[in-house]
């Protein structure tokens, strides 16, 4: 970054050079692959990348957007955003749109995606969720909801998605994706929630429109929000990268810009019960996590660089296999939590 302020001691930066480029971001998304962030840029139509060092916004590509862009995701070399009642991809490397999907929604907003090849995003407008099939290029309507739904995450490892709502005393919900069933994970005084991402120790973050703020959750739902940012702009859907120390906020009202919230905590439960070794480094195969103490009922979560998860399931013994199946070479990172969410170890493993 050429030009960097910082503020609030140093919790947050904003690139000064390039803020005069932003026109009402909606929604970031990082890209590991490439090092840089995805800004849709909601006034323009427009969805475009900062690379750390360049100090510009550069379109991805030349398609302008009609109703959007709004939720931006990453699946595999594709980005998707939420364009009005449709789902659209374009190429990383090229920018070029290779996907165009019609769900019959009348306001998406928010996406994710479960990292194999399904995306979940909201309708904000027709308060329902909506499953897309990248593969089949069909979609089909999940859950209808009684709040508006807005930001979405998913958490594998507790086979939901987990989404923030808008109005007043706005609760925390999730959607199962076993029964498709909405509960409400937290009662909040918060007010029009936007956007929802989740730290490596577990921690939620969500911004809201109503008093401008970052509030971060503890991993269980257990205890009221905290705020941990203040000053926003109409803060919109955001996302955090992989090194999981800087979460990416868009600004979409009269700031217009992009800031980053880094004042990340990831501390690590008990280290002493959770001694690790990882063989072989690096593999060809599949992979193994062996656990001095053996673990019980602990949730076991695969990332990509992206911080995208690959898998998630329940493991309880000594050694954990890490299937290769059909990852592509180069590193992933394996996280294993208690049940209420607290971070246990977290391995980085390679394939060659």
């Amino acid at each position: 970054m050429k030009k960097i302020v910082t503020l609030f001691a140093g919790i947050v930066i904003t690139g000064a050079l390039f803020a005069q480029t932003f026109n009402s971001p909606e929604s970031v998304e990082y890209d590991a692959a490439g090092n840089r962030w995805f800004v849709a840029q909601n006034g323009s139509g427009q969805i475009h990348y900062y690379s750390p060092g360049s100090g510009t916004l550069t379109q991805l590509g030349t398609t302008t957007l009609s109703s959007g862009p709004h939720g931006i995701e990453i699946l595999g070399t594709t980005l998707y955003a939420c364009d009005g009642n449709s789902i659209k991809g374009f190429d990383l490397a090229t920018g070029a749109q290779v996907f165009n999907l019609n769900v019959g929604a009348t306001f998406l907003n928010g996406l994710t995606t479960d990292g194999g090849h399904f995306l979940f995003a909201t309708d904000f407008t027709g308060k329902k969720i909506y499953r897309i099939n990248t593969l089949t290029s069909t979609s089909n309507v999940m859950c209808s909801t009684t709040k508006t739904p807005n930001g979405i995450y998913y958490d594998g490892a507790n086979n939901r998605c987990v989404f923030v709502t808008w109005g007043a005393n706005a609760p925390i919900q999730a959607m199962s994706l076993g029964d498709s069933t909405v509960t409400t994970l937290l009662a909040t005084s918060m007010g029009s929630c936007d956007g929802i991402t989740r730290d490596a120790a577990g921690y939620w973050y969500v911004t809201a429109w109503t008093g401008n703020q970052l509030w971060r959750i503890d991993p269980a739902f257990s205890s009221a929000p905290v705020s941990v940012m203040t000053g926003l702009s109409s803060p919109a859907d955001i996302d955090i990268n992989a090194a999981g120390d800087s979460i990416g906020i868009p600004n979409s009202g009269s700031a217009n810009n992009v800031v980053f919230y880094t004042n990340i905590t990831t501390t690590i439960v008990d280290p002493s019960i959770v001694e690790t070794k990882v063989f072989p480094v690096p593999s060809s195969g599949d992979v193994t996590v062996n656990f001095a103490n053996p673990l019980n009922n602990a949730q076991a979560e695969v990332y990509d660089l992206s911080g995208k998860q690959i898998s998630a399931e329940l493991f309880t013994g000594s050694n954990y296999i890490v299937n290769r199946n059909n990852l592509a070479s180069g590193k992933y990172i394996v996280v294993f939590r208690t049940i209420e969410g607290e971070i246990l170890s977290r391995n980085e493993i390679f394939f060659n």
